[in-house]
């Protein structure tokens, strides 16, 4: 914020002390020559700062950022060779007619000055630039997020949840009690859509119930799986009570289920591992898959690669990687 509203602020000191450090007149100087020397500086810097503005305000605006590249070098050219023409009959007029002395440490040069401010105006425009870049790339993510929430509570308000569990109920108690695998599936796919529903949705939550969760979510995928697939699913945990972002995990375990290898005849696997201890918590994600049979990015992973950036920023390590038939995903989040 700071440098958005002063993004030229230090610049212009610079250039101010570059003015004092050229010779500081105040060393044995009279007091009528310090005055003198602060009253130039301070006209070099209000021509200066004439220059920048007037290159952010108009130039800028009107011709390099509608891509007007002609257009803008040549008035860049323009503008600075007035500013140059000013700054050196200014230093005739104030050393020759008010001093009546030898300049005093600055150049008069047209070419030096005329260097010097192209320097500068190519550098505050890159300064400009740079911080336009960086609000538009951050109003885009803004928007982006508020796309992906709005969508989401469009998806829930479809969703009539006391509907849902209802049935559920019903058809719970439909099922015969001997068919204790029909029901204890039942009993899980409720505790997933009461968590994604209700508990959820929220900005951080405990990671006892992340893990609950993901248990009740792994065994409802393995009811659903073959024989011949291997799935281990290993839980190591101190503290239940820290907090972590809801679902953090569950879009690489979804990628692993959905792009598992599912042959006859070789080895199928899922290998979940989690573990927490004094707050720092990894997570592995494992799973084999087929050669032939390319496993893309996808939106779920892209937008869990997102949410890590933006809510834990320096504090999470992601690595991605494939070999040998396996895909991997490792996970550390610190506190």
């Amino acid at each position: 914020m700071f440098l958005g509203r002063h993004r030229y602020l230090l610049f212009s000191l610079a250039y101010i002390g570059a003015l004092i450090v050229e010779k500081p007149v105040w060393m044995g100087g009279s007091v009528a020559s310090c005055f003198s020397y602060m009253f130039t500086i301070l006209i070099h810097f209000s021509l200066f700062l004439s220059l920048i503005q007037a290159n952010s305000s108009l130039l800028i605006p009107f011709f390099l950022e509608k891509k007007r590249f002609g257009l803008y070098a040549t008035g860049l050219i323009g503008l600075i060779l007035l500013y140059s023409v000013v700054i050196v009959h200014y230093n005739g007029f104030i050393h020759n007619v008010l001093f009546h002395d030898q300049l005093i440490g600055t150049s008069d040069g047209f070419w030096d000055n005329f260097v010097y401010a192209l320097c500068c105006t190519v550098i505050a425009a890159m300064l400009y630039v740079t911080q336009k870049w960086s609000e538009q790339h951050e109003q885009v993510r803004n928007i982006e997020i508020s796309q992906l929430q709005t969508e989401l509570k469009y998806l829930r308000s479809q969703i009539n949840p006391h509907f849902l569990f209802n049935g559920l109920n019903t058809i719970y108690g439909n099922i015969e009690m001997s068919n204790w695998q029909a029901r204890d599936i039942t009993v899980q796919f409720s505790d997933l859509l009461r968590y994604n529903l209700y508990e959820a949705d929220v900005d951080m939550i405990e990671l006892e119930k992340e893990i609950k969760y993901l248990k009740n979510y792994v065994a409802l995928q393995k009811a659903r799986s073959n024989d011949n697939m291997h799935l281990n699913l290993k839980i190591n945990f101190q503290n239940g009570n820290v907090k972590i972002a809801p679902l953090i995990f569950m879009a690489f375990v979804e990628n692993a289920f959905k792009y598992v290898s599912r042959g006859d005849h070789g080895i199928n696997s899922i290998d979940i591992e989690l573990d927490e201890e004094e707050g720092r918590i990894k997570f592995s994600c494992k799973n084999s898959y087929d050669e032939e049979e390319h496993i893309p990015g996808g939106i779920g992973l892209n937008n869990a690669a997102r949410r890590l950036e933006l809510l834990y920023k320096d504090h999470y390590k992601l690595d991605i990687k494939k070999e040998h038939n396996i895909y991997q995903v490792e996970l550390t989040l610190t506190p």
